[in-house]
């Protein structure tokens, strides 16, 4: 654990904060207290830094290259090829979209993150991914007219609309409404007329149905 820093500081723990930091090893609110010493010291604590970050420079490039073995090289590459082979023939599904860098306590503004198309008419934002049961929390937004294809759910799915219109299972939610799925359930229709915007917590994918009309 980093130790604190506190407006009552010594200079032998100043060096060891300044090491730390050099290193990344400083929670954000420590590299935050210790850029405001580095903004009022008088006593050579940058330049001490200075040298730290010197070092840390230095230590990555002081491993020798290595070059891997040509049968490991190709082993590689055929099994990037098979993977990429079987993937193409995969039908469909909702992608995980890449997962953010998290601290114990995180916030997402906004306008922050970003929104990638699913399908036609459909985006999702990620707010959060639960690697650990593969778990999907996201912001979706249906354009007019669009539908989901019918599908089986593999795990338990909820949301909560935020705006427009989502026609699921047989009803009409609207703003404020809630709806949850049981794992291995399945939605034959789902669609908007004018719109929509909900919360979604779910499997990061789910099994695209072909049912009989």
């Amino acid at each position: 654990m980093s130790p604190q820093i506190t407006n009552k500081i010594t200079t032998e723990q100043l060096q060891e904060m300044a090491a730390l930091y050099a290193l990344g090893a400083l929670t954000q609110h420590e590299a935050r207290a210790m850029e405001g010493h580095l903004a009022e010291s008088q006593n050579g604590l940058a330049e001490e830094l200075a040298g730290f970050e010197a070092v840390t420079t230095n230590l990555a490039f002081a491993a020798p290259e290595q070059s891997p073995r040509p049968e490991l090289r190709q082993s590689l590459l055929t099994s990037i090829a098979k993977e990429s082979s079987l993937a193409s023939k995969e039908e469909p599904s909702t992608p995980i979209i890449s997962s953010h860098n998290l601290s114990q306590i995180f916030s997402l503004r906004a306008d922050e993150g970003e929104w990638r198309e699913l399908g036609t008419g459909m985006l999702a934002k990620t707010l959060f991914v639960d690697q650990s049961r593969d778990i999907v929390t996201s912001l979706v937004r249906m354009m007019p007219g669009t539908a989901l294809p019918p599908h089986k759910h593999r795990g338990e799915e909820q949301f909560y609309v935020l705006e427009g219109d989502c026609h699921v299972h047989g009803s009409c939610l609207g703003p404020g409404d809630f709806h949850r799925a049981a794992p291995g359930s399945i939605h034959e229709s789902t669609y908007t007329v004018d719109g929509t915007t909900f919360l979604l917590i779910a499997p990061a994918d789910y099994e695209i149905l072909q049912l009989a009309r």
